[in-house]
């Protein structure tokens, strides 16, 4: 072997199988040695190294494992070589080329350590060919294999062959976008702790402009004096990467709900989102600016509380009226007009619309005001949870010899007659 020879194959691929007791924190050592490593759950990893420095990654790898973590090793110059060599011969080394040789004594089963070793009816079908080892099932004719087990019988052939039948799957950690800062004194009040969150958000915002993304939700965690941690979470209509407009907003909610104590340390963790672009229509009304939409909900939010403004949603029950409030989100939707679509003849029917009375307004009926009358629809229910949401109604339309037609009601409980609305 010549000189280049050499040289080439010190420069050649390997890797290096690892089973772990710890696998949290052999990956943290893994990810100080090489940023080419593969996750093989629940205890396993796979690092990517040259010929040239894979004994030198190897051992300071073993340097820096503490005691109680017990690791299994192996090196070949394929992924698949070198899990079984970790798995059935810990600390073995495959020398390039061997591979084949090398798993042929092994046991069959070791293919349950990939992903296509899962099927419990293809290793009876092996086992009942009389197939115990890799290098039985590396030797079958490949036509005659793939007749009875399709594409399946031909990686499990490959892989008992040394060989890799998928592409490495780098592992990359989601980047965390997170800013931290203790202070070297005590704030008593919001104006210097603004002017931190400033500099704070604006780190934060350029990172997430360098990826694209946005902030969709803004967490503040405040280290108070009298060592207690204060928690608040802003959440923004619209996924924005303005630090002023965001700072804005901090300081609205940190005036409306401010920390019980001195501030010794701030951190700022951002909930990313990609970045949503405004497609305005020359046939709608013009949309609001979203950062302007999101400074007056914050403003709003101040005024009268988180729980006061959103956006209505209807609750899966046929109790009347029943919502709750969500946080409004200014996303694009499309806007249909549902009469439009409607053939000419149903556009007729949908001519009266009831506008309804909040509160429903008591009052009395006597038969005689009343020309014509429909129902009665009854809803009752939540008898069953606290009596304060629980409902037992009649439902009546009713038509008035003056001409207007209500929808009221009996109310069970109160023993009365609403006034639900009217139908204009």
């Amino acid at each position: 072997m010549n000189c280049i020879e050499e040289n080439i194959l010190t420069i050649m691929p390997r890797f290096i199988a690892i089973f772990s007791s710890n696998p949290p924190h052999t990956l943290a050592i893994a990810q100080t040695l090489t940023p080419r490593i593969e996750i093989h759950p629940p205890d396993g990893l796979l690092l990517e190294v040259t010929a040239r420095v894979e004994d030198s990654i190897l051992n300071k790898l073993l340097h820096q494992t503490s005691a109680a973590n017990q690791l299994k090793t192996g090196i070949a110059s394929s992924r698949i070589a070198a899990l079984f060599a970790a798995q059935s011969r810990p600390g073995a080394v495959v020398a390039p080329g061997t591979e084949r040789d090398f798993l042929a004594s092994l046991p069959v089963r070791l293919i349950s350590l990939t992903p296509y070793g899962y099927d419990h009816k293809l290793f009876l079908t092996l086992f009942r060919w009389g197939i115990r080892t890799l290098g039985e099932l590396a030797v079958l004719p490949e036509q005659e294999l793939v007749e009875r087990l399709g594409q399946t019988g031909l990686c499990l052939q490959r892989i008992a062959q040394g060989q890799d039948v998928d592409l490495f799957q780098c592992h990359v950690e989601e980047p965390h976008f997170k800013e931290s800062q203790e202070l070297e004194w005590t704030l008593d009040s919001l104006e210097p702790l603004a002017f931190i969150l400033g500099g704070m958000l604006e780190c934060l915002c350029q990172r997430l402009q360098n990826r694209g993304l946005a902030v969709e939700s803004l967490q503040t965690v405040l280290q108070l004096e009298n060592r207690t941690s204060y928690k608040r979470t802003l959440r923004v209509a619209f996924p924005m990467q303005d630090p002023k407009v965001l700072l804005s907003l901090l300081r609205l909610d940190l005036q409306s709900h401010p920390p019980d104590s001195g501030v010794v340390g701030v951190s700022l963790q951002a909930s990313p989102a990609p970045t949503q672009i405004t497609q305005h229509s020359l046939l709608h009304p013009p949309r609001p600016n979203p950062e302007k939409l999101a400074r007056t909900l914050g403003r709003l939010t101040a005024l009268v509380g988180e729980t006061n403004i959103g956006s209505p949603v209807l609750l899966d029950t046929y109790r009347p009226d029943a919502i709750t409030m969500e946080p409004l989100q200014a996303k694009e939707q499309e806007q249909k007009s549902f009469i439009r679509h409607l053939p000419l003849p149903a556009r007729n029917f949908l001519r009266l619309s009831l506008r309804r009375f909040r509160p429903p307004v008591a009052t009395r009926l006597r038969s005689e005001q009343i020309a014509a009358c429909a129902g009665p629809w009854r809803s009752c229910g939540n008898w069953w949870k606290d009596p304060s949401l629980q409902w037992s109604r009649d439902e009546w339309d009713v038509e008035l010899l003056d001409g207007p037609i209500y929808r009221v009601y009996w109310d069970f409980h109160k023993k009365t007659w609403f006034l639900e609305g009217i139908y204009d």
